[in-house]
């Protein structure tokens, strides 16, 4: 059965593998494109497309006891074995979780190769945007997912309006480089990745084969459903 609106945050290594080798191609498009040209530079961009899509969370699917998380496409399942415990996450620090987040925090670095591609800023000009998700990842990595909840309105002002204000020194000292579109993109990619992380909730379970995170629109559902599975032995520590 089909766990409806959720889906894996952790990766396996092959499927890290995948979405690393994702962010190293994309990061290699300029040299592509001095090299070999246009057509190559957008096979590459659609190469890194793939491999990023291959390697992210599909959805969930509740199977007896246990749950198979299945990724790209559809094409890759990992099997969990019987649930022995489950957790909800509303009060944990993400930071704890890192080994779990690691695929998900090289989303932004993904996009920020491709925006810095598509723009074709070069050397120092990209800190002032990898300051901005440093500051992003420090904020979601240390307070508590209830406590970013409360506090939305203000996280998303500052996805916004962040970018302008780390590129705008650059931008009044008169250096040249394409600061207005980078800022852009940058703001409307770290706002769609923001919204979408602290919009959901996250249950982490342990079963047979090891430990598995899962994003979801409701924690609750997912503890019922297996709950309802018949698994007399689940535990629930944290609600």
């Amino acid at each position: 059965m089909r766990l409806k609106d959720a889906y894996p945050l952790s990766i396996p290594v092959k499927l890290a593998f995948l979405r690393l080798l994702a962010v190293m191609l994309l990061s290699l498009v300029g040299t592509v494109m001095k090299l070999y040209g246009v057509v190559a530079y957008f096979a590459v961009l659609l190469i890194s497309a793939l491999l990023f899509g291959l390697s992210s969370g599909w959805r969930v699917e509740l199977s007896g006891r246990g749950m198979t998380l299945i990724y790209g496409f559809g094409v890759f399942r990992v099997r969990t074995g019987e649930i022995l415990e489950v957790s909800n996450l509303r009060l944990l620090r993400f930071g704890r979780l890192l080994r779990h987040l690691s695929g998900e925090l090289i989303t932004p670095v993904f996009f920020l190769l491709l925006s810095v591609a598509l723009f074709g800023v070069r050397g120092l000009l990209v800190l002032p945007f990898v300051l901005y998700w440093l500051i992003l990842y420090s904020i979601l990595l240390t307070f508590p997912l209830k406590l970013l909840k409360e506090r939305a309105g203000m996280l998303i002002a500052l996805s916004l309006l962040l970018p302008w204000a780390l590129s705008m020194p650059l931008a009044v000292l008169g250096v040249e480089f394409r600061w207005f579109g980078l800022s852009l993109v940058t703001s409307l990619f770290g706002f769609w990745f923001l919204v979408g992380f602290i919009s959901r909730d996250y249950v982490l379970l342990r079963g047979e084969f090891g430990e598995f995170l899962v994003a979801c629109d409701n924690a609750g559902r997912i503890i019922t459903a297996l709950a309802g599975g018949g698994n007399g032995s689940l535990r629930r520590p944290l609600e």
